[in-house]
């Protein structure tokens, strides 16, 4: 039974990465509730969808929706340990850069993908926090 839940898996995985994960029938809220736990092949497509998205919005409506994201994304990724954040952050690398390489360099200037991003498509700050997981922190000086 194992072997077969495996091969519908398998089947699964293959079939999103061939078609793209379709994120524009997702309302804002469900993307920024995604945000950390879209699985890395469909990482491009949650990123093109994003950029489209804040290209629409106003300059506070996209800050507000962008900051959402990043709580969203530290909030759901928190419970990761370090090990499992970089590999997820390496799998995601690989993923934009197989998406990348398909795209003309019109098609990557719309889709959003040819600006420097961190590749897990987080903020730095997180980055650092779990580069900074399980290092003791220095005492507050006077105690």
């Amino acid at each position: 039974m194992n072997k077969f839940a495996a091969m519908i898996l398998a089947g699964a995985v293959c079939a999103s990465l061939s078609f793209g994960a379709d994120f524009s029938k997702q309302s804002n809220e469900e993307l920024i509730k995604m945000a950390g736990t879209v699985a890395p092949a469909d990482a491009p497509d949650y990123k093109i969808e994003i950029h489209k998205r804040m290209k629409t919005m106003k300059k506070e409506e996209a800050k507000k929706f962008h900051e959402q994201l990043e709580e969203a994304m530290q909030k759901n990724t928190d419970s990761m340990t370090l090990k499992e954040f970089r590999e997820r952050r390496e799998a995601i690398k690989q993923a934009m850069d197989a998406k990348i390489k398909t795209m003309s360099k019109k098609e990557l200037k719309e889709s959003g993908l040819d600006r420097k991003f961190n590749k897990c498509g987080m903020h730095h700050d997180h980055d650092k926090k779990h580069a900074d997981q399980g290092k003791k922190q220095p005492e507050p000086k006077g105690k």
